[in-house]
């Protein structure tokens, strides 16, 4: 079957849900937090990655992330791969 194309604001959905089961404070969550500021490791970035891959089939790797320092930036990389 399938995965549906993803929208933007499905995968923005779906990063801040998957960083707040990694421990990240919601409400510190916004586009512009730097990676640093939220406690966001090289592991966590690692885990983002393959969520993303498994829920919409984009093939994002830690290396496509890794020199990101704001979800914003790791969005506009996730975009990216996905054509959006």
């Amino acid at each position: 079957m399938a995965v549906p194309s993803p929208t933007k604001e499905a995968v923005e959905g779906f990063v801040v849900d998957v960083l707040e089961k990694l421990g990240i404070d919601r409400e510190q969550i916004t586009l512009d937090a730097s990676f640093d500021d939220l406690g966001v490791d090289s592991l966590h970035v690692t885990e983002l990655g393959q969520a993303v891959n498994r829920e919409f089939d984009i093939h994002v790797h830690a290396a496509d992330l890794e020199e990101t320092q704001s979800l914003r930036e790791a969005l506009n990389a996730i975009y990216g791969k996905a054509g959006l």
